[in-house]
């Protein structure tokens, strides 16, 4: 956790009131309380075959998916997510979590031109970090993909994405894999991961996803940049009667405008922007930004 005034670091704790944890700032001197039951616990990762776990007494909750924004790149589009920004940072249900492809990160000599960033890869890692921290208290956890993660594993064995989660003091989650949303008790699953496919037809790989974590309620993958929200209708039995149970099948978009190897390829164009995914004690919602 973070001082929402200052973005500080250094805080303690300062009793309880109202069931409530109460916090001071050691930096600017303020003071501010938070539910016990909204506290995310920082600096723990999700390991390979946990689940994230975050619940509140809120009556809703909106966590809006950050996937494929590639800072650095010549095509970033830089309003597109400085809304992104300034939409969570204005609303007080709002919650978010990065998905991968934070930054474009080309190395040197590697085998596509540098000329597709317009900063250095330092450059890129640290004002991406500087650029979001001060919605920081709302990230959830950060998960790295092909451009930042992979690539920086592949050529140093340094993972750039986790220094980042380890640089704003949120759980890295590398794998794909489960996140429990409780809200007012009722528990939702959430299955994200940052995708490998290409395919025109995004459904696919979240079919793949949908067979191995079987109890997820909304399903998401980033990676190929499509933009999409569906529900996906199915009969359960309750009782002695069926009952309809709505799953949700998301591909998160894209921050990047058309690139020069997309006009190249003739790929299709699609629109940028996020996903948000909206929970309540009786539903989900998800749409398009």
């Amino acid at each position: 956790m973070t001082c929402p005034h200052c973005q500080s670091l250094f805080i303690k704790k300062k009793g309880k009131r109202n069931e409530k944890q109460r916090f001071i700032c050691n930096a600017c001197k303020k003071q501010w309380t938070s539910p016990l039951t909204d506290l995310i616990e920082i600096n723990k990762d999700v390991k390979c075959g946990g689940v994230f776990k975050y619940k509140t007494d809120k009556d809703v909750i909106r966590i809006h998916c950050g996937t494929d924004i590639h800072h650095g790149a010549n095509e970033h589009h830089y309003d597109k997510f400085d809304k992104f920004i300034d939409t969570i940072e204005k609303d007080d249900d709002a919650f978010f979590f990065l998905n991968g492809d934070n930054i474009e990160l080309i190395p040197p000599n590697y085998k596509i031109s540098q000329r597709g960033q317009y900063m250095e890869n330092d450059d890129q890692h640290f004002t991406f970090a500087e650029r979001i921290r001060k919605i920081r208290n709302k990230l959830l956890f950060i998960r790295g993909g092909n451009h930042d993660m992979i690539r920086s594993e592949n050529i140093l064995g340094f993972d750039v994405s986790k220094a980042l989660a380890r640089d704003l003091s949120v759980p890295y989650f590398k794998m794909p894999g489960y996140s429990e949303i409780q809200v007012k008790g009722k528990k939702w699953y959430l299955v994200t991961g940052h995708g490998k496919g290409g395919g025109k037809n995004g459904d696919l790989e979240l079919d793949k996803m949908a067979q191995v974590y079987s109890d997820g309620d909304v399903f998401l993958l980033g990676h190929n940049h499509q933009l999409y929200t569906k529900p996906i209708d199915s009969l359960v039995v309750e009782g002695d009667e069926e009952r309809l149970k709505r799953r949700w099948y998301c591909r998160g978009g894209s921050f990047l405008k058309y690139a020069e190897y997309a006009r190249y390829s003739f790929f299709p164009m699609i629109r940028t922007g996020w996903v948000t995914m909206e929970f309540s004690e009786t539903e989900i919602r998800c749409w398009v930004n």
